[in-house]
């Protein structure tokens, strides 16, 4: 038993950080401000030994759709440390930006920003930097549009049962859809999820607890994530059957007859009559196993057989059947 607890527990570790915080991976265009109220996105070009003022311009297209990557093209000082951002319409501090990108060392131009995530008004601006201080050097107005998109979703399935969810929408850089509970408004706390960049259909499974549950389009990007497609998932109870022999010999093993499921990582276990958690099992064999055969314990007393599906939200007992060691 231990190995399958020792895989299980790194998996569900993983899944748990991956919830928690999705990591866009490296080479992501910059979306937060550190605690200095200065970006640190990547490195700027070396400063000088004196910064040089003098004017700036950006130019790209007048509107982006949001979370989309644009161009910006600039004219500027280039001092170790300028750089453009974006803020909300008419933003006049040098700190509290949504999205920026350092001047590049080499001079690349142009340079790639990505959109906020909420359509509305915004700013792309060059901030230069000098001994100090900074000061915005160019403004010009950028309009985002809302982006959207569509979920395929079947109205009802089975607790566990994989899917594939056709979909349609911007598939920006750690774009993903996940399940939620029916009302969970946050975009942390999902239940399961696929990024989207492993295309379309979405490769998912339900959760395995019956209920009604959200499908959403999270869009990833600048001003946090949005929901943008969201379709209701009714998940019914999954059935299973146990038949193993109601008495047994201590220390035997016997055979089990069941039915199921056999979702990935489904098990048949032998616990003490009653027990409830879904792990510490006194015996145990996979769905997937050549033998449906149990080992019983060498203590004579009253024990239940149990069919156990692992699903999204947590594994669910199916079915339980007494069994006497005598």
């Amino acid at each position: 038993m231990k190995s399958r607890w020792l895989v299980a527990g790194v998996a569900v570790l993983l899944l748990a950080a991956a919830c928690k915080e999705k990591v866009a991976p490296p080479g992501d265009i910059a979306t937060t401000t550190p605690s200095t109220g200065g970006p640190l996105a990547a490195e700027p070009a070396p400063a000088p030994a004196t910064p040089v003022d003098g004017e700036a311009t950006v130019t790209f297209g007048a509107s982006a759709l949001a979370g989309s990557v644009f161009s910006v093209t600039w004219t500027g000082p280039a001092n170790g440390g300028d750089y453009i951002d974006i803020v909300p319409r008419g933003a006049t501090a040098t700190s509290g930006e949504i999205a920026y990108v350092y001047i590049p060392a080499d001079g690349r131009n142009p340079v790639e920003l990505r959109a906020p995530t909420t359509a509305g008004e915004y700013d792309v601006r060059y901030v230069l930097q000098l001994t100090g201080a900074r000061a915005v050097k160019a403004i010009a107005p950028l309009t985002v549009t809302a982006a959207a998109a569509i979920l395929a979703v079947p109205a009802t399935v089975s607790g566990g049962e994989p899917m594939e969810l056709a979909w349609t929408g911007p598939n920006g850089r750690g774009d993903y859809i996940d399940i939620v509970p029916e009302g969970h408004a946050a975009t942390s706390g999902e239940l399961t999820y696929a990024y989207t960049s492993s295309g379309t259909p979405a490769k998912i499974s339900a959760p395995g607890r019956a209920g009604t549950y959200e499908v959403r389009y999270v869009a990833e990007g600048p001003g946090g994530r949005k929901v943008i497609a969201s379709q209701p998932l009714s998940v019914t109870t999954a059935v299973a059957t146990l038949k193993p022999p109601g008495n047994a010999a201590p220390g035997a093993k016997v055979k089990v007859e069941w039915t199921g499921p056999k979702r990935r990582g489904d098990y048949i276990d032998l616990v003490r009559k009653g027990e409830t958690k879904t792990s510490g099992e006194l015996s145990y064999f996979y769905v997937t196993a050549p033998a449906s055969e149990l080992s019983v314990p060498a203590q004579a007393g009253d024990y239940e057989v149990r069919y156990v599906m692992e699903a999204p939200g947590g594994r669910q007992v199916l079915a339980r059947e007494a069994i006497s060691i005598r």
